[in-house]
């Protein structure tokens, strides 16, 4: 008899535990159904490694966790692509940008140092419990970079892929795509048709994405979306800086705001996928008649 309270009682919390982890069962292009909220660490009143910006969902659930870092080498700003990343946040994931160096500033060393990137995660992880309702899962986190922020994710792969669940590229640049990665990880790697285009090539071939599909174990998706560049992911400000500045060829103004929206649809239904658990999510991406844009490259190698 005891033996069966004590079975019911386990089904009854893991249930409870189960009904907390929140899915997203809707379209990952659409903006999420979840209410965002925002945090902003800094090293003087919070003592945090890294000015860390955070969009977490309000509701009180448990939520995989993103960890983010920017393009050159993480010195644009985590702030630079909040649009993205807030609506990233709204199906359900906790986004935590992580600024290198906060301001921005020029005197960056050409390999930055990982040991301030670990120090942020083992800082948010102390830092976060009873900070908002709902409850992070460490055991279930993504690392996310745009350009040669990539760079230092992947370095933070080969050093240690058991602390992350999945990742994804953006237009990803690194030297170091020689050698394959050994352990596997599910990845997306995403590119841009303009990205190795113009006066300024932001994407190097050979170095970009793929590249980096190329050094990677299944499971693994690659796509390219036409007629979109290298900054059309940025909010509009900093876009236009780097329109005004002709650092990278970009597309014209008429569409850009789909643009985002696509973008974090894209990554949120590959996250849903590894993240959340539901498996149909992953279709948004790897079946091109449920993308809303045009794709010139669309390869999965889901089934290993």
């Amino acid at each position: 008899m005891a033996c069966g309270i004590f079975t019911v009682v386990v089904y009854f919390v893991l249930l409870h535990h189960i009904e907390l982890i929140f899915v997203d069962n809707g379209n990952p292009y659409e903006n999420g159904p979840l209410p965002v909220g925002e945090l902003t660490l800094t090293e003087t009143e919070d003592k945090s490694p890294l000015h860390t910006k955070l969009y977490f969902p309000l509701p009180k659930n448990e939520f995989p966790v993103i960890f983010f870092v920017g393009g050159f080498d993480g010195v644009v700003l985590a702030e630079f692509y909040e649009i993205t990343l807030r609506k990233i946040a709204s199906h359900g994931f906790y986004v935590f940008g992580v600024d290198y160096k906060f301001p921005a500033v020029s005197d960056v060393p050409q390999l930055p140092d990982l040991k301030p990137f670990y120090d942020e995660l083992n800082f948010i992880h102390q830092y976060m419990p009873n900070k908002t309702l709902g409850t992070p899962l460490w055991n279930k986190m993504s690392l996310l970079c745009h350009s040669s922020g990539c760079d230092i994710t992947l370095r933070m792969i080969r050093e240690n892929s058991t602390r992350y669940t999945s990742t994804v590229f953006l237009e990803p640049f690194s030297f170091d795509v020689q050698t394959p990665v050994t352990d596997t990880i599910p990845a997306m790697m995403y590119g841009t048709e303009y990205c190795e285009e113009g006066l300024a090539t932001c994407c190097v071939k050979g170095k970009d994405y793929a590249r980096f599909y190329d050094i990677w174990k299944c499971p693994r998706i690659k796509v390219e979306v036409a007629s979109f560049g290298h900054c059309d992911i940025l909010d509009p400000i900093p876009r236009q800086v780097c329109k005004t500045t002709h650092f990278c060829k970009i597309s014209n103004e008429t569409n850009v705001d789909n643009y985002r929206q696509f973008v974090q649809g894209a990554i949120s239904s590959f996250l849903i996928t590894e993240l959340q658990g539901r498996p149909d999510a992953i279709s948004y991406i790897a079946d091109q008649t449920k993308v809303p844009l045009k794709l010139l490259i669309d390869t999965a190698d889901l089934h290993c």
